[in-house]
């Protein structure tokens, strides 16, 4: 590291392999030798982080970033999460990734939670450090996580309640006579069968589905930890094939099994479709929760169920099971 005089100002000049050089200039001698030595101590060892590309790169547009990284893996947002992520670019257009303090997302956070709830603040935080990590822009301090952390603290964010909404004797019944031949019957029996999520169900096509092998492939937004595949191949259980086979037989004609361009869709549909029939609290989520505790009532085990529903924690399991005890009796 040096410092060396330009004109009326110091230039504090710091040199590493692997970094480069990096200068910077100061009114004083003593401050240009202050952050020299910092950050050649940094340099050193291997603790600097260059933020210069941080001031560039705007919140608005990283959050674009995350939206088509979404679609390029063919996983579409629901309405609401759409429109979740719309209000993140709308209060932070203009912010650059490295002006974005701790205070500012603590700002937000007060400010959304005048008008929704602890859940979905904390789904719109994970979205905020998403896009963040999403980037892969250095910054100097990860504010996101500090202010998701004093969040927490304050329990002003929380997950979900654990829902145990299970379909009722009779339901089923009415759900496909309501649907009728519309293609909501047939993401209702693929989503019971499969224990597949909406954005899953609206992303897949029928060249994903591997009929001698019996797996169905899904597209991941990320690789996996463990295995490092960007994709998901899950097998067809009890009750796959004929689902599929009934979806065939009447929307078939097209790449995609379920026919609409936008995944929230298909919860739409089925939101309506409760409402005219009268089925109380019942979303098109639940309709997981329902398939995977099916498959443990029928005996499968935690392994195998793991590999159906692609959960990758024991932890993340249990909140999808609500076995009942009439249904468990006589084992």
């Amino acid at each position: 590291m040096f410092v060396r005089r330009r004109g009326k100002s110091y230039e504090a000049v710091c040199k590493k392999k692997g970094y480069g050089r990096k200068s910077k200039t100061f009114k004083t001698k003593h401050a240009a030798k202050a952050w020299g030595t910092k950050t050649q101590g940094e340099m050193d060892d291997h603790k600097f982080i260059d933020t210069r590309e941080s001031r560039s790169v705007l919140m608005e547009n990283i959050i674009d970033d995350l939206i088509y990284s979404f679609e390029r893996f063919g996983l579409a947002i629901a309405g609401p999460k759409l429109g979740q992520l719309h209000q993140l670019k709308k209060y932070f257009t203009g912010v650059s990734i490295h002006d974005l303090t701790f205070d500012d997302v603590l700002d937000f956070a007060a400010h959304r939670r005048k008008t929704v709830g602890a859940s979905t603040l904390q789904t719109q935080m994970y979205y905020l450090k998403q896009a963040v990590v999403n980037s892969r822009i250095k910054t100097e301090h990860p504010v996101v996580d500090m202010a998701i952390d004093e969040l927490k603290k304050k329990k002003l964010i929380m997950g979900s309640k654990k829902r145990d909404r299970r379909l009722e004797p009779g339901e089923y019944e009415a759900l496909m006579n309501g649907a009728g031949g519309h293609w909501i019957s047939a993401a209702i029996d693929i989503a019971l069968a499969s224990a597949m999520r909406q954005g899953e169900i609206h992303a897949l096509k029928w060249s994903d589905i591997n009929e001698s092998k019996g797996v169905i492939r899904l597209k991941r937004k990320d690789k996996d930890a463990e295995t490092g595949q960007s994709e998901q191949k899950i097998p067809m259980v009890q009750g796959v094939r004929e689902a599929l086979l009934r979806a065939h037989n009447v929307f078939g004609q097209g790449p995609h099994l379920i026919p609409v361009k936008r995944s929230a869709s298909i919860s739409d549909k089925f939101a309506r479709l409760t409402k005219k029939l009268g089925i109380v609290d019942l979303r098109f989520h639940d309709l997981r929760h329902e398939a995977i505790s099916r498959m443990f009532e029928r005996g499968m085990r935690v392994e195998q169920v793991r590999v159906v529903s692609g959960h990758r924690t024991l932890e993340q399991l249990s909140r999808y099971v609500n076995l009942r005890p009439e249904d468990l009796a006589g084992m």
